[in-house]
């Protein structure tokens, strides 16, 4: 049995299973709500997670996983989770800033050196993030990622920053606008699902993102150059219902967040296994890799933008912003 069919084949049965035996007394219910594939690292997370706790557990927490966004997008479920209609969802650690608004400070750029950077962040932040949240009955644990992003384009290969000057690159929002003006590029808004047709239009040169993502979405059909200028890291949490983990009793408290933490591991195990499938698929279709000269080079560029982005934003903004500056 290939891969794809043993993680499917695993997904239904964790979801079968959750129809068998309905939550009886002494019995709770976890349902788990990605907007990701079942393919994806963190998809593949939310299924190690729902495997982790239903045999931890002996069956007292009856779990479900629905992945592909079959429950809604990231969005939807970061509402779902609020009003108490879901108990886990995957999402950006930023994805709740529509109610904590310096929670997008975690997709600045090159606030991580690395991976391992990047996890020790969300370990020594997650407590504080917690506080913050926990008015909007949402409970933030773990820590995965959806890959650093990198620069892709049809125009040249990106060396150095100079090599960014006059590219036309997709900005999703303000801070990233803000980021690639930064580097010399001009910006232009494009939402995600019009990237493919404005690359090959020409109303962009290029856009930005993991190798998996660009991979999965075609992008390489209408450019040719891949930058490894690795300027963000897509941080992801496990976000749990507060009410429903408050609910447990103490030892199943303890068997959710022990789960948690080793489905993070296996999380990450894959994605740096994705990553390289997704780079060596693309170099045989025919993209262009390259390392940069200097990654300080770019960094040093986007560091007055992302002072006086906080700067700007406030207080809240500052505290935050120096608690992640001081994670070493």
């Amino acid at each position: 049995m290939n891969f794809k069919k043993s993680i499917l084949l695993l997904t239904l049965m964790i979801v079968a299973t959750s129809f068998i035996f309905a939550a009886g007394e002494g019995e709770y219910e976890m349902r788990i709500g990605s907007c990701m594939s079942a393919y994806d690292n963190i998809g593949m997370a939310s299924i190690k997670l729902a495997e982790l706790v239903n045999a931890k557990s002996n069956g007292r927490i009856k779990t479900s996983v629905s992945t592909d966004g079959e429950l809604g997008n990231e969005r939807e479920l970061t509402e779902m989770l609020r009003d108490g209609s879901l108990e886990v969802t995957t999402v950006l650690t930023t994805a709740p800033s529509s109610y904590v608004g310096e929670l997008a400070l975690f997709e600045l750029p090159y606030i991580y050196k690395d991976y391992a950077h990047l996890v020790r962040v969300l370990k020594e932040l997650m407590p504080y993030v917690e506080e913050l949240l926990a008015p909007y009955n949402m409970k933030p644990t773990g820590y995965l990622s959806h890959g650093f992003r990198h620069m892709l384009n049809k125009k040249r290969p990106i060396y150095k920053v100079a090599d960014m000057k006059g590219l036309k690159m997709r900005a999703p929002n303000p801070m990233y606008v803000g980021m690639l003006n930064a580097l010399g590029a001009n910006s232009i808004t494009v939402t995600w699902n019009e990237v493919y047709t404005a690359l090959q239009s020409g109303v962009v040169d290029g856009m930005e993102a993991s190798p998996s993502l660009i991979y999965a979405n075609k992008f390489q059909e209408q450019a040719k150059y891949l930058s490894k200028t690795s300027h963000i890291g897509g941080s992801v949490s496990f976000m749990l219902c507060k009410r429903w983990f408050d609910s447990l009793p103490e030892d199943l408290q303890k068997i959710v967040l022990e789960a948690i933490d080793e489905a993070s591991d296996y999380g990450f195990k894959m994605l740096l296994e994705l990553e390289e499938v997704a780079i060596n698929k693309l170099v045989a279709e025919g993209l262009e890799v390259n390392e940069v000269e200097d990654l300080n080079e770019f960094r040093e560029k986007c560091l007055s933008f992302r002072d006086n982005y906080v700067k700007e934003k406030g207080p809240s903004f500052e505290k935050l912003y120096n608690k992640i500056l001081a994670v070493e």
